[in-house]
């Protein structure tokens, strides 16, 4: 698998070229676990005998229970409290430990002229935005660190489990693909960069000719 993804992101970086001729394009990214590694938020896994199991958003993706979602069948409940907290929400993502070769990724993207937005299974889509703009920084094409701040709009921040608002879909790959899918309406080229193989297959399912789904690396690859 490794081997695989260092051919395909090899590839992908020798593949990206400064837009031309009017030519639109946009760089779609998730954030935990592809732009970074959440700190000190967890999801609570309640199980039958009381006992409750703090899982980071890593270790919460992996667990076998959560494709369930809830299953009134199974006696394993999950609660997501600490990510309707907005001060726990923002420190997370602040703190947050840059994952840097998926970084740089953005970072190609960007100074070839891509638009960035966010497409994220959080909630609390205004603190999610907030939070970017003090943590989300590239390198341009001289190497300098710039933030994102003038880079990211306001409405290309998706966080797909918003309170505020409601997305399409039922499950958050459906409503992250629904989201790509009118992304691709506006744009030559959307690429899009997700740590979750759901996701990602998801997306591909779209079979959109302008759409390329790129699976991020992992912290330690």
């Amino acid at each position: 698998m490794k081997a695989y993804k260092l051919i395909e992101n090899i590839l992908l970086n020798e593949s990206i070229r400064p837009l031309t001729d009017g030519k639109k394009g946009i760089i779609v990214l998730d954030i935990d676990d592809t732009l970074l590694t959440a700190q000190n938020i967890y999801i609570h896994k309640l199980l039958p005998d009381g006992k409750v199991i703090k899982l980071t958003p890593e270790q919460y993706a992996k667990d076998p229970d959560a494709k369930k979602k809830n299953d009134p069948s199974s006696g394993i409940r999950f609660s997501y409290e600490e990510f309707r907290d907005p001060e726990k929400v923002k420190n997370s993502i602040v703190t947050g430990i840059p994952i840097i070769k998926n970084l740089r990724i953005m970072d190609s993207y960007i100074n070839a002229g891509y638009q960035i937005a966010i497409l994220t299974a959080r909630g609390l889509e205004d603190v999610v935005y907030k939070a970017l703009n003090k943590f989300l920084m590239f390198r341009d094409a001289d190497g300098e660190l710039k933030t994102v701040k003038n880079m990211l709009a306001r409405n290309m921040v998706n966080a797909i489990n918003d309170e505020a608002k409601v997305y399409k879909g039922t499950t958050d790959f459906e409503k992250k693909a629904i989201v790509i899918k009118e992304l691709s309406k506006s744009y030559d080229y959307v690429k899009f960069l997700d740590d979750d193989e759901k996701n990602i297959t998801a997306v591909k399912g779209l079979k959109l000719n302008n759409v390329q789904a790129i699976k991020a690396w992992g912290k330690g690859e």
